[in-house]
């Protein structure tokens, strides 16, 4: 969509909204709305309606207006009771009515004629189908969080059990992996408590770590959310970290994993050690002030082994000259450690306030260049450290006037650091027989990050309409340092003794090396600013709708850049996103959901990190090269400015560079089954636009063409580089598209009968015409045509036709059993579990040889050229079936609060060997005419098997 039809869209709504207020979707509050009519449908005007949160003592009142609405917007979290009150009728009381972060409880009530008096209790709470919301998303309770089987201890793979999500776990304490999130690959606004939580250099990274110990719910919204909501066109995944009441509480928790009980890693041989953990974590929350002022403390301490075999031959090892310590099982024990405090102030009943700060680090030796054909003294060691800080004040000027501001700035310090084996020469690298030995390529990598930002948003209340305006700006402050290194590569070790004997110094066959200042240091500034409004047209039919605005600003430029399109970043400054929702009741157990809008993506701070730092200048930059004038001599390091630039690879954006963004439209109907059961029949369509993707534009004047017609480009030279002061030029380039498509199932039972049961199912497809730049897991991957995008117009990386999942807390309570034995044997047990089945993975065969001439493109660094005729990701690994459990058996409370329980739980309880990767090689020969085709044998996985742990917990 074009500048000026966005400004249209903008100014349509803009004079829509000059008369009336709009409304808004919470980021980390909920709020209660209704409507109060009599017996006989009329509206009743000027009712009294009173909240109250018993646990802290927060409450709210209002009347309801001439059409017999109300609404109570940025509330607190917690369990409420609504009283509704009006001379002449009875008084109407709804207990226990929960907000989650999100959540808008619609409260209908319909009065008696009756002395006010008389107080009528309505139980059940709020309607377990949501009459206003038009988004597609869950909130993952605190019921779920805490007692869902997770092994990993990592709370950010609960965004797997999210509706039109799949990926996979991650085994540690990072992001799942391979994320579809509306058919773009890892598209994740990850946040806590509302703020920053989103690394910024490339798609589908957290910035920092988070304990499962201070975790008290998740918010998931993936599709047409509203304009508050933004920088993403694929999920928002909000932590909702605990906070204190005036109920003193808290846990301490201590797990195990007994090794006996553990399968051996999926693929591993018979002597590869399992891996091993132990998790010690504590909280508690409770009141400073009864009413006034509350704490919430929590520490959390984990320690996991995943020892790396190496497997370098003894023999080789000795006549290398490898000492035989450096043989031994890399002790990779990592230490994590995290510390949360929060402070929640309520100053007035108008003004709400909480403070938290976190701290995590992370400790983790051998983590790079361990185990398999490195040596010991290869690896490096791993370093991370986080400060976080947020805040949030909500302020009510009057019943119908509020303001919500949040802050947050959270510093993360990254790096590999050399370990005390770590060699201190160059890397030496032999063919098949040793990866590394003698130094390490891995040292010296540094990721540093601070993102100050702050969200202001101001909501007026007027009629059926509720105003919701504001801005939000973070500036991402980076230091990026790259690994500072030497390296030789050698055919065989008969080349690595000769050259090791002075005899033929240039034996070896490549030497690379990081030259001058390796990294960059550069600030972004992110902006934006929204109006909506949610319109309570009728009783049954809620409208949202607005505009948002973002801009992202990047670095400044090298003006004396040595590539003209690295001398001046575009900033584009157009993106509008018009968005519209609309719910309509169509009975009082069903309702019908529409949305559409525009959604752009944050612009990846990589994106002008690879052109500053790789920008073809002397003073810093990675050299590759074969022996010859200017390389050196084996073993010398490399002198800056010494090496030809002809053997460099740059990086430059486009000249007419966009942001990516997504339109997105969802068509859904929910039908209430029972009083807790929901069943959702949704349909989503993603259409991806201005996606970013890598091309070589430095080759010039083909010799040649394929079968396929894809151009042949000859060796380096004035003739066949546009450029010959270069080798490769790796532009980043936009105007990439997708599609997708889905149709989602979701089934929702709400806690009841000591019950919660989620499940979804999600049938979709998902295309794109080039591989996507700047994203995690995607790496870089360059199309195979540097002249024709739509050669790899094909399946997407992420496309899983079928995904399901369920998770399910389970904890019946008898009370009717009279043996007494039997009662206490029968209460307190809980079962839980979660199951994934889902497709495998796209994958693309690829051939044994360059093809087409072009390095980025094919085997010489990424291996992705395909043999001819053979479309991209047109194979697929073996489908996923993944079942984890847990059982815990809660024992009799001492002092009436104190209970202790025992737990056991699993991943994967049936170790299904979960396969990530097939061997997709094909040998081809010169013309790409495939002559042996892939074995599509196992290689590795992300997965793990069957992992058994056993814990104890003791909470008040």
């Amino acid at each position: 969509m074009s500048r000026v039809r966005h400004l249209g869209v903008l100014i349509f709504l803009v004079g829509l909204c000059a008369f009336t207020a709009m409304a808004q979707t919470e980021a980390i509050n909920g709020s209660i709305r209704g409507q109060v009519t009599d017996q006989a449908g009329t509206a009743v005007s000027g009712a009294k309606v009173t909240i109250e949160n018993a646990q802290t003592g927060f409450n709210r009142e209002i009347e309801t207006n001439e059409d017999g609405y109300y609404v109570f917007p940025n509330l607190p979290l917690g369990s409420y009771t609504v009283s509704i009150q009006k001379q002449g009728f009875n008084t109407e009381r709804h207990p226990d009515v929960i907000l989650d972060a999100g959540t808008e409880a619609t409260i209908d009530a319909q009065l008696k004629i009756g002395s006010v008096s008389t107080s009528i209790e309505v139980s059940g709470g709020a309607p377990v189908v949501d009459p206003d919301r038009t988004d597609i998303g869950r909130t993952i309770g605190f019921q779920e969080v805490q007692n869902l089987p997770l092994t990993s201890r990592n709370p950010y793979n609960f965004i797997l059990f999210q509706p039109g999500v799949s990926g996979h776990p991650n085994p540690e304490l990072g992001i799942p992996r391979l994320l579809d999130t509306n058919g773009l690959v890892d598209r994740v606004n990850y946040q806590l408590d509302g703020s920053v939580d989103t690394e910024t250099d490339r798609y589908g990274l957290r910035l920092f770590a988070i304990a499962d110990s201070y975790v008290s719910e998740v918010q998931t919204v993936s599709s047409s959310f509203a304009p508050e909501f933004g920088k993403i066109d694929g999920d928002i995944y909000n932590v909702i970290t605990g906070s204190g009441s005036n109920t003193f509480h808290g846990q301490v928790q201590f797990i195990g994993r007994p090794l006996g009980a553990v399968a051996r890693p999926i693929l591993a041989t018979a002597t590869t050690p399992v891996p091993a953990a132990n998790d010690f974590s504590a909280n508690s929350g409770g009141k400073i002030i009864k009413d006034k002022l509350f704490f919430f403390a929590s520490y959390e301490h984990i320690k996991r082994a995943t020892p790396m075999p190496t497997t370098i031959n003894p023999a080789s090892a000795a006549q290398i000259g490898i000492s035989s310590s450096l043989l031994a099982t890399a002790p990779t024990v990592q230490h994590a450690q995290w510390v949360d405090v929060r402070l929640d102030w309520m100053i007035t009943q108008k003004h709400q306030f909480f403070v938290r700060y976190n701290y995590f680090r992370n400790k983790y030796p051998f983590n790079t260049n361990e185990g398999g054909l490195y040596a010991l003294d290869a690896a490096s060691d791993f370093r991370d450290r986080a400060h976080v800080l947020g805040a949030q004040l909500l302020s009510t000027f009057s019943p119908n006037v509020l303001n919500e501001l949040r802050f947050g700035w959270p510093y993360r310090n990254e790096q590999h650091i050399p370990d005390s084996l770590t060699g201190k020469g160059p890397e030496i690298t032999i063919n098949g027989i040793v990866n590394g030995f003698g130094g390490s390529t891995a040292v010296g990598d540094r990721f540093q990050e601070k993102v100050p930002n702050l969200n202001d948003n101001f909501t007026v209340i007027k009629g059926a309409h509720t105003f919701k305006a504001g801005f939000g700006f973070q500036q991402n402050l980076d230091t990026q340092a790259a690994d500072i290194y030497t390296q030789y590569v050698f055919p065989n070790i008969a080349a690595y003794l000769s050259a090791l004997s002075g005899a033929s110094p240039y034996a070896y066959t490549s030497f690379n090396a990081s030259v001058g200042q390796p990294g960059a240091w550069y600030r972004s500034f992110f902006w934006d600013f929204f109006a909506q409004d949610t319109w309570q047209i009728t009783p049954h039919l809620v409208a949202t709708y607005g505009v948002r605005y973002d801009q992202f600003r990047g670095p400044t430029s090298d003006p004396n850049a040595q590539f003209p399109y690295s001398q001046h970043f575009r900033i584009p400054e157009g993106d509008f996103a018009p968005r519209l929702g609309l719910a309509w009741q169509v009975t009082p157990k069903t309702v019908v959901r529409a949305s559409s809008g525009i959604f752009y993506e944050a612009t990846p701070t990589n994106l002008w990190y690879n052109a500053l730092y790789n920008d073809g200048g002397s003073s810093s930059y990675i050299a590759s090269i074969a022996p010859g004038p200017g390389a050196p001599a084996f073993p010398a390091s490399v002198v800056n400015g010494t090496l030809p630039r002809s053997s460099q690879n740059i990086y430059t954006i486009t000249p007419n560079f966009k942001n990516g963004y997504a339109i997105n439209t969802s068509v859904q109907i929910t039908r209430q089954l029972f009083q807790n059961d929901a069943l959702t029949v949704g349909y989503v369509n993603t259409q991806g636009r201005n996606l970013e993707y890598l091309r070589n534009i430095n080759l010039i004047n083909p010799i040649g063409f394929l079968a396929d017609g894809r151009p042949i480009y000859g060796p380096a030279s004035a003739a066949t580089r546009l450029d010959p002061a270069f080798n490769n030029i790796a532009l980043q380039d936009t105007g990439a598209n997708s599609s997708y498509n889905a149709l989602i199932v979701t089934y929702n039972h709400r806690l009841a009968n000591g019950l919660t049961l989620n499940a979804s199912y999600t049938w979709s497809h998902a295309i794109s015409d080039a591989p996507e730049a700047n994203s995690y897991d995607q790496g870089s991957l360059f199309i195979e045509d540097p002249t024709n995008r739509n050669r790899d117009r094909g399946n997407s990386a992420i496309n899983r036709p079928d995904a399901f999942w369920i998770s399910s807390v389970y904890a019946p309570s008898f009370s009717g059993i009279n043996n007494r034995v039997l009662r206490y044997l029968a209460n307190d047990n809980q079962l839980t579990l979660s199951f994934v089945a889902q497709s495998g993975d796209e994958q693309n065969i690829t051939g044994s040889r360059v093809l087409n001439g072009d390095t980025l493109e094919g085997s010489g660094l990424n291996n992705a050229t395909r043999p001819l005729y053979i479309g991209r990701n047109t194979a697929r690994t073996p489908n996923v079936y993944q079942l984890d459990m847990r059982y815990t058996r809660s024992f009799f409370k001492l002092w009436e609060k104190f209970q202790p329980s025992f737990f056991a739980e699993a991943n994967n309880v049936l170790n299904h060997p979960n396969i990530t990767s097939i061997n997709t090689n094909a040998t081809v020969n010169t013309s790409g005419v495939i002559t042996a085709a892939p074995t599509y044998a196992p290689v590795s996985t992300l997965l793990e098997g069957r992992i058994i742990q056993l814990g104890v917990r003791a909470a008040w």
